[in-house]
């Protein structure tokens, strides 16, 4: 096993203790902003009903149907991007079943390989 994992490890964990520092800073000038404006407030006056919202739904879907696939796109994303960082690219922890050379064969694999070729000596043919 290589040594890239623990820097992987590190560079993941510094990610995610930056992105929990953003978040803290957002919210915590959120809530300043938020006591600066509470006594700035008024009541309505006596009398005077509050505009009433006549408008589409709860929910803003600017993009129709297709704004729900935005935020999977970005899930995807983030996993792929997580399955590159620790298990290294495209093929994974498995490759090395696919770059199997003649020196990793099973014995079998050899004695069938030689036989193959002993038949092709006899016969002279080169399909066998």
């Amino acid at each position: 096993m290589n040594g890239h994992w623990f820097v992987r490890f590190v560079l993941v964990v510094l990610l995610i203790a930056v992105m929990g520092g953003f978040a803290f800073y957002a919210y915590n000038v959120g809530i300043a902003q938020g006591l600066a404006q509470g006594g700035t407030s008024t009541a309505p006056a006596v009398g005077v009903a509050p505009l009433q919202y006549y408008g589409r739904s709860f929910f803003f879907h600017p993009f129709g149907f297709l704004g729900c696939l935005f935020p999977l796109f970005f899930l995807f994303l983030f996993f792929g991007l997580m399955r590159g960082i620790f298990w290294g690219g495209r093929r994974g922890w498995m490759h090395h079943r696919h770059d199997m050379g003649e020196k990793d064969a099973p014995p079998m694999f050899e004695e069938w390989h030689r036989k193959m070729h002993e038949r092709q000596a006899q016969t002279g043919s080169k399909d066998a």
